[in-house]
């Protein structure tokens, strides 16, 4: 089983076993080249170079340049105040400030009952700060801002990059390379024509092509493969004939009469069978490939499972205008109460109010539900396995008994609950559709 991290969490590359894609980068050149200029940037000695770089252009745009001189101590004590923050560069940093300047000081500035037109302005002239002064200061002048966006984009040019590497501090030690050697090892990275990466798991800009991105559509070929294979057995109207035709069949016959009759007629549902059909295979296809090694499931995404629910959301809501109008489908809203003139009047606008919030609120349950329900059983895994790493940090001073105990309870535990997740993977694509087909029902029927 892959590290259970890797399958709820997006990547730009697949991570394999150190041992099956090892890396040998000689130069950071080449480390740029092959990987990405974002693994040089990334690094602490580029980003201290950086920095003098950007502290010198910016000695040029602010009114006070000797505001400048602890600029880069400030920089340092503020990625070191939060390990979150390790490894952001100067210009970020610059950024982040300026927005929780702002929005601390807006903050007072409600809570003294202070009318001001600038709040940053006004909170700095009750508490000074040198370094928010001149950040400040090229925050509110349109020029300085604009030549500071400017400096930021010149610094993201591969020129720049370039000449760090070609300065003696570009040259660096055989210890060091072996250290990104390693940790780099096991990771095959995506191709990235459309984008540029700030590092192995955010885009800067562009259309990035992540890990799960292929994955789906790996599922949706399969899938298509699948279709098409059983559409040309199924053209002449035989019998089925072996196990994968009857697997299919079965299942086929399972979504119809289990799934989308349970929401919607049954005289309708053949029409929405290819909905529903895509949308089961689809999650269930997406959800095996998370207990595959060194693979990872879409589904463990927000992203995905929004989408999904999304398309529900649309499906039902076209569906329902087109049968309905506009208007009808709003009323439709809102069940026949059968209350009297002086109660309706007052009652039904409120369940018409609250009908209409559940409409959105379901859906976006719906996605939920999904993600919740995937990213558990892998954190689950990830805790129960986390016994094993811990017993083998204490072996030094742990009884050989207790070792042995934990390592049993870990094998047998994430044995167990991955039997559990492959029942988990086919429950919540069912529960997943059915949902959706009630949605769909309650859309296009009245209620």
């Amino acid at each position: 089983m892959a590290s259970d991290l890797l399958h709820i969490k997006d990547s730009y590359y697949f991570d394999l076993p150190r041992k099956l894609w090892r890396v040998s980068y000689d130069s950071p050149t080449e480390l740029a080249d092959q990987v990405g200029a974002w693994a040089v940037r990334n690094d602490a000695d580029y980003q201290d170079w950086e920095a003098d770089r950007f502290i010198d252009q910016l000695s040029k745009i602010v009114s006070s340049p000797h505001a400048l001189e602890h600029a880069k101590e400030a920089w340092l004590h503020w990625q070191h105040a939060d390990e979150r923050r390790h490894g952001r560069p100067f210009d970020q940093y610059v950024q982040d400030e300026v927005a929780q300047l702002q929005s601390d000081a807006a903050t007072w500035v409600q809570q003294q009952e202070i009318d001001s037109t600038n709040p940053a302005q006004t909170y700095l002239a009750e508490f000074p700060s040198e370094q928010f002064e001149w950040m400040l200061d090229i925050y509110n002048s349109p020029d300085k801002l604009t030549e500071w966006t400017e400096a930021r984009q010149r610094m993201d040019d591969r020129e720049v990059l370039n000449e760090y590497l070609e300065s003696p501090r570009g040259d660096w030690s055989e210890e060091k390379l072996a250290q990104y050697n390693f940790h780099l090892s096991g990771k095959v990275f995506i191709p990235q024509p459309l984008a540029t990466l700030k590092n192995a798991y955010e885009a800067q800009s562009g259309f990035a092509i992540s890990r799960y991105m292929i994955i789906e559509v790996v599922v949706a070929i399969l899938m298509l493969l699948v279709f098409r294979w059983l559409a040309g057995k199924i053209k002449d109207g035989g019998a089925p004939k072996g196990k994968a035709w009857n697997l299919l069949e079965s299942f086929l016959t399972f979504i119809k009469t289990d799934i989308v009759e349970k929401g919607i007629e049954p005289h309708e549902s053949p029409k929405f069978m290819p909905l529903f059909w895509t949308i089961f295979l689809f999650i269930l296809g997406c959800n095996l490939m998370g207990m595959l090694p060194w693979v990872g499931s879409p589904t463990a995404s927000f992203a995905v499972t929004a989408v999904l629910a999304l398309v529900v959301f649309l499906v039902g809501t076209y569906l329902g205008i087109q049968k309905f109008g506009v208007l009808g489908y709003l009323k439709n809203l809102c069940p026949e109460l059968g209350l009297p003139m002086y109660m309706a009047v007052v009652i039904v606008p409120m369940v018409w109010l609250i009908e209409f919030a559940s409409l959105f609120i379901k859906h976006a349950i719906l996605a939920i539900r999904l993600l919740a329900n995937m990213v558990a059983g892998h954190l689950v895994l990830l805790g129960i396995m986390g016994l094993a790493f811990g017993a083998h940090a204490a072996t030094e001073t742990m009884h050989a008994g207790s070792w042995t105990a934990l390592s049993v309870v870990a094998i047998l535990g994430t044995t167990v609950l991955s039997f559990m997740e492959l029942f988990v993977a086919f429950l919540q694509a069912y529960v997943f559709t059915l949902l959706a087909a009630l949605f769909v029902g309650s859309a296009t029927h009245h209620h």
